[in-house]
């Protein structure tokens, strides 16, 4: 009877042992930000339009599940899965080039971490757009959809299918991280493809980091059969990759921070490359109002012809609590040569209808939950 009783003792102790070392959870999150927009030019005869558009300026909406198993020895099993939506129809966000919706259009990963390192696969964000929303004000939100990286390629915000990626540990600072994304072809390794690489350095109030990567297969008559889209801010382009170099830093005072961000990208053979310059400070008047003020210019050269866009403005954010906060914001763009070309695209993610500039005010309404 002691003997039975010592191995039931011992099972028990072994199965809680277990239950330790395999202990999980799940966490179910959400942003809902939304604005109502006043929009110049908003037609060929130069119309003015009030609108709620496809969400709020600050962050793009979401809901996700996240979660983690502790495998023990330091060793754990990871997962996310973030579906994005426009909050004043409901509709389901980041469809596929032929239009598709998907239901995690954000990220649907799953990966391992251990004391070396984390290794994800899934779709996932990109190293390059990752660390370009790191320095910038906006997390390269809705406000700042215009930057020309975004154009081709990174469209949607800068993610990826059938991507591995792998981040280091952090070592005195620094982070390093690789990526690459199967292009899916039989018999061709290469069509399709990116690979990209990044580093950042992250301590005490810096952090600075850069990024490279290439999208290969831009492009294409077919938007159906292509795996990126067919066109470049709403202009069909011809089968090309994409190269993207971007770095930045951001730099945290008492009540101050402070961003700056370079993106360089060159799309080719059709021929587009934009240099993109950001700064912003976002200052804390009290600990309840925030004050962000950015200013971005992109230069696009295309076909011997070149221009610049420039985008500028205060937007003032007051927190009701930690998970509730209401803003109000102004910007103004201004356009010269081959950028009022490419912003008269009817597919422009934000249409100029020819004209050279276009101002915006919104008041707008975001919780988290």
């Amino acid at each position: 009877m002691k003997a039975c009783q010592s191995g039931l003792l011992i099972s028990l102790g072994l199965a809680a042992s277990g239950a330790v070392h395999a202990q999980s959870n799940v966490t179910l999150y959400g942003i809902i930000d939304e604005a109502v927009r006043f929009d110049t030019h908003q037609n060929a005869a130069g119309g003015k339009l009030f609108t709620m558009g496809s969400g709020g300026e600050i962050q793009g909406s979401r809901w996700g599940l996240q979660g983690k198993e502790d495998l023990g020895g330091g060793y754990a099993a990871i997962f996310q899965l973030e579906s994005g939506f426009t909050p004043n129809t409901g509709a389901t966000q980041q469809s596929t080039p032929s239009g598709s919706p998907r239901l995690f259009g954000r990220t649907a990963m799953v990966g391992l971490s251990a004391p070396y390192g984390t290794l994800t696969a899934g779709r996932q964000y990109t190293l390059a757009h990752e660390t370009a929303w790191t320095h910038d004000i906006y997390a390269l939100a809705n406000y700042t959809g215009t930057l020309g990286f975004q154009g081709a390629g990174l469209t949607g915000g800068g993610r990826l299918d059938n991507t591995v990626r792998y981040t280091s540990p952090v070592l005195y600072g620094f982070t390093f991280k690789g990526a690459y994304t199967f292009g899916g072809v039989a018999g061709n390794v290469h069509q399709n493809s990116s690979p990209a690489v990044s580093m950042s350095y992250d301590r005490g109030p810096l952090n600075i980091g850069a990024a490279y990567q290439v999208v290969n297969n831009i492009g294409g008559l077919t938007p159906s059969t292509t795996a990126y889209g067919s066109t470049y801010f709403g202009v069909t382009i011809p089968d090309s990759s994409q190269k993207i170099f971007t770095v930045g830093a951001t730099y945290t005072f008492s009540a101050a921070k402070v961003f700056a961000s370079y993106i360089y990208s060159h799309v080719y053979p059709a021929d587009y490359r934009n240099d993109s310059f950001s700064a912003a400070v976002q200052y804390y008047i009290t600990p309840s109002l925030v004050l962000d003020l950015p200013v971005y210019i992109d230069f696009v050269h295309h076909a011997g012809s070149s221009g610049t866009r420039v985008t500028g403005g205060p937007t003032f954010d007051y927190l009701l609590s930690k998970r509730t906060d209401v803003y109000a914001g102004v910007d103004y763009n201004h356009l010269t040569g081959a950028w009022i070309n490419l912003a008269s695209a009817s597919g422009s993610n934000q249409p100029f209808y020819g004209h050279n500039s276009v101002f915006e005010a919104a008041i707008g309404l975001r919780h988290k939950f």
